[in-house]
C-alpha cells in the first residue's frame, strides 16, 4: 500500500494524465487510485488462515480479471503479494499486457521450481534487496535494482547523528530509556505477540530498576484502533505515528519479522527479532525454506545482525533477557551500530521511486505514452 502509493506519486509527476486503478485500501486512494478491490480481508498469513479466506481470495480474483480484460489498460504493475499477484500477472500476459513486477517473490528462499512460471508472468521486476539482481539475472529474469524503499526514510546522511543520541541514552547510567513494541500488522501476529511483548519489556523494566522505563506499542494502520489497548492494558503507549517519526525516539524495541524488523535496523535501534505462527503453517515452513535467517537485515547481511526467537523460543523472559544484553554489554551495541553502517551502504541511496518511474514508464507503449493506465 504504502509503496504504492509512492510509486503512483512519483508517476503523477512525470505524467499528470496517467489514471491509475487499484487492488489497494485508503493509502493509494488518497494517492489518486481509484481502488476497484480492497485489500482489507486479503491481509492473511499461515496455512490455516489462508485456506479459510479462500473464498474471500477467489472473489477478489475473479474481479480484478473482469477488469483487467474490460477495462482500457496499458501496464499492469503487481506489487509484492505473490500468492495473488503472480497469478493476476500471467493473466495480464495473456491478455498482452506488459507487467512490472515490484518486490517479487522470494524464491531464493522457497520454491525455486516457481521460477520457470513467474519468469513467463513478468516482462521486468524491480528488486529491493540487493542480492536479488544478481540472483534473478542469472535465471534469465530481466531486473531492475531499484535500491530498498526504506532508504527514502533513513538513508540521507542523517544516521550518525542519530546513533550518536541513541548509545549516548543507552549508556547512561541513570534517566530514562524507551522500549518499542512492533508486533505486526497483521491481526493474528498481534494477537499472538503483543501480550508476550508485554511481559518481556516488564522483565527489562524489572532489570533497569534504577531507570525509567517507557514502554511504546506502534499500531499498524491496518489494525483496529482497539485492539492493541486490549492487549496491552494499562502502562503501555498507543501509538499510531509513522516508524521513521516514532523510532528515533527509541532506545531498545521487540520487533515481529518482516519490513518492520528491517526498519528498525536502519533507524539503528537495538533490538530481539521474535516471530510465531501455527504449527502446520511452521511445520510446512520448515520443510520449504532454505535460508539461514528469517530477518531481512540478518539476510542482507549475511550475519546475526540481530538475534532472532522463533516458535517456542518466543518467550517473555527470553525476549526481555536479551533487551537487558543491549543495556549492559557495550562492545555489542558497537558491533550492531557497525552492521547498521553497513546495512545502509547495501540498501542503496534514496531516490527510489523516480528512479523506478522513469524505468516503469519505458514499458508503456509508445502509442499510450500521454494519459496511460
Amino acid at each position: 500500500e504504502r509503496y504504492g502509493a509512492a510509486l503512483l506519486d512519483a508517476l503523477r509527476r512525470r505524467d499528470p494524465a496517467l489514471r491509475c486503478t487499484a487492488l489497494g485500501g485508503d493509502g493509494l486512494t488518497v494517492a489518486g487510485a481509484e481502488v476497484v478491490q480492497s485489500n482489507a480481508e486479503l491481509g492473511v498469513m499461515g496455512v490455516g488462515e489462508v485456506i479459510g479466506a479462500l473464498p474471500t481470495v477467489w472473489r477478489a480474483r475473479r474481479r480484478l480479471w473482469r477488469h483487467l480484460a474490460s477495462a482500457d489498460i496499458d501496464l499492469v504493475v503487481p506489487i509484492d503479494f505473490p500468492a495473488f499477484n503472480v497469478g493476476l500477472a500471467r493473466r495480464a500476459r495473456r491478455l498482452g499486457l506488459p507487467v512490472f513486477y515490484l518486490v517479487p517473490p522470494q524464491l531464493w528462499a522457497w520454491g525455486s521450481w516457481r521460477l520457470r512460471g513467474f519468469r513467463r508472468a513478468v516482462d521486468r521486476v524491480g528488486s529491493i534487496l540487493p542480492f536479488e539482481p544478481r540472483w534473478f539475472g542469472e535465471r534469465g529474469v530481466e531486473v531492475f535494482a531499484m535500491g530498498h524503499p526504506l532508504m527514502e526514510d533513513y538513508g540521507g546522511g542523517r544516521l550518525g547523528a542519530t546513533l550518536e543520541r541513541r548509545e549516548a541514552r543507552i549508556a547512561a547510567n541513570e534517566g530514562p530509556l524507551t522500549l518499542g513494541l512492533l508486533p505486526g500488522s497483521r491481526r493474528q501476529e498481534v494477537r499472538t505477540l503483543a501480550p508476550v511483548f508485554k511481559v518481556a519489556a516488564a522483565v527489562a523494566a524489572g532489570g533497569l530498576s534504577t531507570r525509567t522505563v517507557r514502554v511504546v506499542a506502534s499500531r499498524a494502520p491496518s489494525l483496529p484502533a482497539g485492539l492493541l489497548r486490549e492487549l496491552c492494558g494499562e502502562g503501555i503507549e498507543i501509538s499510531d505515528e509513522p516508524l521513521p517519526t516514532l523510532l528515533p525516539r527509541v532506545d531498545l524495541a521487540l520487533v515481529c519479522s518482516g519490513t518492520a524488523s528491517l526498519e528498525t535496523a536502519l533507524a539503528g535501534v537495538p533490538h530481539q527479532l521474535a516471530y510465531r505462527t501455527g504449527r502446520l503453517t511452521m511445520a510446512v515452513a520448515r520443510r520449504l525454506v532454505r535460508v539461514p535467517h528469517i530477518g531481512l537485515a540478518n539476510l542482507i547481511l549475511e550475519a546475526d545482525l540481530v538475534p532472532e526467537y522463533l516458535q517456542e523460543q518466543v518467550t517473555p523472559v527470553a525476549l526481555g533477557q536479551g533487551l537487558l544484553r543491549w543495556v549492559r554489554e557495550p562492545m555489542r551495541r558497537r558491533g550492531f551500530y557497525a552492521g547498521v553502517r553497513e546495512l545502509h551502504e547495501r540498501c542503496g541511496a534514496p531516490g527510489i521511486w523516480e528512479r523506478t518511474a522513469d524505468e516503469i514508464l519505458t514499458l508503456l507503449p509508445a502509442q499510450r505514452a500521454g494519459g496511460a493506465s
